[in-house]
Parts: structure tokens; C-alpha cells; sequence
């Protein structure tokens, strides 16, 4: 995860559409499988739903994967792996060069779940060219059911603690959108745990011992740190750390030379634009050694010292 900005669909730097170089006859090259990565354009994700009287042992549905994506590739298929690889969704070898042959495929299991028009764009991608028209548009249905399957599958397993000791974040959030971003930024906010900080990349020179707050693309999260859950520390401080975070979940990162900026010249101006920066920052300096012990005592279930 991103610190103030954690991951989000990119390109990957492998091969751009999962597949690997036809040869000069333009076939595939049965020495090296085609994988088609994990991230790619974003998509809009659409419902991925289990069909009817599908097993729910894992090797049944594997063999049960089989036999309908062979029926849509003619028995194409002479192998079939289910992965839980996070990076790639699948990955096709052939057998031998020539205009049908055996594929051996390594897929991800949520496609045990995929409709039937899913299975056809696998189909479809498995069969097709690199780079062609038809692998092109099986890759957009792909990534779509596999987007979709995992951000479900995220938040299912997301526990969100907004209501803390001293505030809300919920309201803190409500006021700050309504305030600067004109109610558009929709995400979640929680408290992070409290033994474990939030993960965050947002590292200014006084704040690089403690990261304070992060910000989730892909769950549309926003955490803060549970240290700042104390009565004693400024309202304007909690709210300094979630307008940073609330402007990643409103400007993207750019992709400049292949890399992501996210804090470009764009963010930092609008980041001043929360009156209260300056004073958050100061009062963070000068009480971060507190802010440390504080964290040292939560990891160790004691009560942090007042300040």
C-alpha cells in the first residue's frame, strides 16, 4: 500500500497486454507464456457472479473451469492451474507451434466464478494474437471481472473504526469536504490500528519517524494514525493529515517518465490551501517525541503518556 497514496491499476513493465512476441510466421512462441499482469487500465469492474450448480471443492471447480473453456476453445486446453497470484491473472503456453495448439493455462481462481461471457473473452485472449483487435477487447472484460472480484473481495474484509476517543472521522471528513473539495471526494476513513500505524509514503522532514496518515486507491481508504486519537492534540492537526490524504483521493498521480508522481507542484499548492497547515506542522515537530512514545505504548498495550 501507498503511504499517503497507496497503489492504484497501472501499467505493468513487463509486456503491455499479457502476451508475449509472435514469431516471424505469427504464431506464439510455445518457449515463453504469455502472462497477462495484474494491473493494467482502469476499468469499470462489473459484477462477476458464480453460476449455477458450479462445485465448491476446489479441485472440481478446477476441472470444472476445464471443461468449459475447453467447450468455448474446441479442447484447446491440455492443462488447467488455479493460482492466487496477485500480480498476474493468468498465463497461456503452447504446446507446440502451429495453428492449434495444446495450451497449458495458469489462471486466477475467481474466474471459477466468471459468467459466460468472462469465459469467452478468456477464450477469446488464449487464441488470440498479440496485440490484435480481439485480444484487446478479451483483455478489457478480463481485468474488469478480476477488478472487480478483488476490490469486492477487499472490502468484505475491511473493519472501519471512523469513531475514535477524541473525534469522529467521519465528521472531520464531512466538514473538510464540504469546505474544499465541494463534496465530491468519496472514501472511507478509519483510525488505524492500535499496534499497528498506517501505512504512508507521506514523509515530510519532521513527520519521516512517524507516518501519520495514508490514502488507498483501490479500497478508497483513507487511515490515520492512532496516536493523533488524543484529546490533547489539535483538532487542526487530525484534520491537516486527512485533507492531505482526501486530496490524493481527488488528484490521481501523474505518470511522468514511466514513474508516478503524486506529490506533483499541483498538490503541494493545493495542499496550502488548508489554513491550518502551518500550525499542524509546527505542533507536529514539536511534539513528535511524544507522538513516538505514544506509539512505542500502544505497541505494548500500555497507556500512552499525557502530553
Amino acid at each position: 500500500m501507498r503511504s499517503s497514496a497507496q497503489e492504484i491499476p497501472r501499467e505493468s513493465r513487463r509486456a503491455p497486454q499479457g502476451g508475449r512476441r509472435p514469431d516471424r510466421s505469427g504464431l506464439l512462441d510455445p518457449r515463453r507464456p504469455v502472462q497477462l499482469e495484474l494491473f493494467g487500465p482502469r476499468a469499470v469492474p462489473v459484477p462477476a457472479l458464480r453460476p449455477a450448480a458450479v462445485p465448491s471443492d476446489p479441485n472440481a471447480l478446477r476441472f470444472h473451469l476445464l471443461r468449459q473453456l475447453n467447450r468455448l476453445t474446441g479442447g484447446r486446453l491440455r492443462s488447467l492451474e488455479l493460482t492466487d497470484n496477485r500480480r498476474t491473472i493468468l498465463s497461456v503456453r503452447a504446446g507446440r507451434i502451429g495453428n492449434r495448439a495444446p495450451l497449458e493455462l495458469r489462471i486466477h481462481h475467481s474466474f471459477t466464478e466468471a459468467p459466460e461471457e468472462v469465459l469467452r473473452a478468456v477464450a477469446t485472449f488464449v487464441e488470440s494474437k498479440r496485440g490484435s483487435d480481439r485480444a484487446r477487447e478479451a483483455l478489457v472484460v478480463i481485468r474488469e471481472h478480476f477488478s472487480f472480484h478483488r476490490t469486492a473481495a477487499r472490502r468484505r474484509r475491511l473493519v472501519l473504526r471512523p469513531a475514535g476517543v477524541a473525534l469522529d472521522l467521519r465528521e472531520v471528513v464531512a466538514d473538510l469536504n464540504e469546505r474544499y473539495f465541494e463534496g465530491r471526494v468519496a472514501a472511507d476513513v478509519t483510525w488505524g490500528k492500535s499496534n499497528a500505524g498506517a501505512a504512508s509514503s507521506c514523509r515530510r522532514k519532521r513527520t519521516s519517524t512517524l507516518q501519520l496518515g495514508s490514502y488507498s486507491y483501490e479500497d478508497r481508504l483513507i487511515r490515520v494514525h492512532r496516536v493523533l486519537d488524543d484529546p490533547e492534540v489539535p483538532r487542526y492537526v487530525v484534520e491537516a493529515v486527512v485533507y492531505h490524504e482526501m486530496l490524493h483521493a481527488d488528484m490521481p498521480p501523474e505518470v511522468v517518465n514511466g514513474r508516478r508522481q503524486f506529490h506533483t507542484p499541483e498538490f503541494r499548492r493545493r495542499e496550502r490551501l488548508y489554513r491550518n497547515l502551518g500550525r499542524a506542522e509546527r505542533w507536529i515537530g514539536e511534539h513528535m517525541a511524544d507522538l513516538l512514545r505514544s506509539r512505542q505504548a500502544m505497541a505494548g498495550g500500555k497507556k500512552s503518556r499525557k502530553r
